[in-house]
């Protein structure tokens, strides 16, 4: 069983961080008009609640994978 749960929360970890990744660029646009290049937008950090919650779901997956195997 917590084997199952722990591929679960690993592939929704991974899924998330995937998300967070096309939704990053969101809001940005950038216009060239030869030698001037103008950038709109917001800056994204880089740990962006997408990232923390897919890396906390990604760790807890993997520590019950672990766990599973080695016990």
């Amino acid at each position: 069983m917590k084997q199952i749960i722990g591929i679960i929360l690993l592939l929704a970890g991974l899924a998330i961080i995937g998300m967070g990744l096309f939704r990053k660029d969101e809001g940005h646009a950038e216009i060239d008009l030869g030698k001037t290049e103008i950038t709109l937008g917001k800056s994204d950090s880089v740990f962006t609640p997408y990232f923390i919650l897919g890396g906390l779901a990604a760790a807890a997956g993997v520590v019950l994978l672990v766990h599973r195997t080695r016990g």
